[in-house]
């Protein structure tokens, strides 16, 4: 009862790095487990009882959610780099200090089985992401569709449909990912989280 009610409780104003990267770990775990484990029951149906008690199964589909997250939440981390761009913040620090950010949510979590060699390409491809970005608002649309549609080829199992439920799972994203935006924008106070950025700089 208490989680159900959670969802339901206002959140707290997003003012310190610290927050945000609290905030945004929490907001990716949930939308891409949420994601995957609600497509793959929606899929499988009355199969789904079976194949989730099965811990050969479980263990495959953790590679999804894992790599789900991880996708996720460089897609969010784009989208607050809008925002705080948006806000003024200087960009060379504040693409370096996403990227940290990134590295060490990532860091915070054991290491899945199947990511032995740890996340440094895909901290290394968010990097290039930030600072390729162009400026003015994020495209939370488009990065979820690309996030979809990578972790609809790492399903273990075969869909019915692979091209329609390919494009399920893309929305299933889309949606968290463009709600997500929109709590964003509530929550986040830019000028204090620039100016934390701007004292790096001293």
């Amino acid at each position: 009862m208490l989680s159900f009610l959670k969802a339901f409780l206002p959140k707290p104003k997003v003012r310190t790095l610290a927050a945000l990267q609290q905030f945004l770990d929490g907001e990716a775990a949930y939308l891409a487990q949420k994601s995957v484990v609600d497509f793959a029951r929606n899929e499988l149906g009355s199969l789904s009882a079976q194949a989730f008690a099965d811990q050969r199964f479980q263990d495959r589909l953790a590679v999804s959610r894992w790599d789900g997250f991880a996708a996720t939440l460089a897609d969010m981390i784009m989208l607050a780099h809008a925002h705080l761009l948006e806000g003024g913040a200087p960009r060379d620090l504040l693409d370096k200090r996403l990227g940290d950010l990134y590295a060490a949510i990532l860091a915070s979590h054991p290491a899945p089985p199947h990511r032995t060699q740890g996340w440094a390409a895909d901290i290394a491809a968010l990097r290039t992401r930030l600072a390729e970005r162009p400026e003015g608002p994020g495209n939370p649309q488009s990065y979820a569709r690309a996030t979809g549609s990578m972790v609809f080829d790492t399903l273990p199992f075969a869909p019915r449909d692979p091209v329609e439920n390919r494009t399920v799972l893309e929305g299933a994203f889309a949606f968290g990912l463009i709600a997500f935006n929109d709590r964003l924008r509530r929550l986040l106070v830019v000028a204090p989280l620039n100016d934390e950025l701007a004292a790096a700089r001293q």
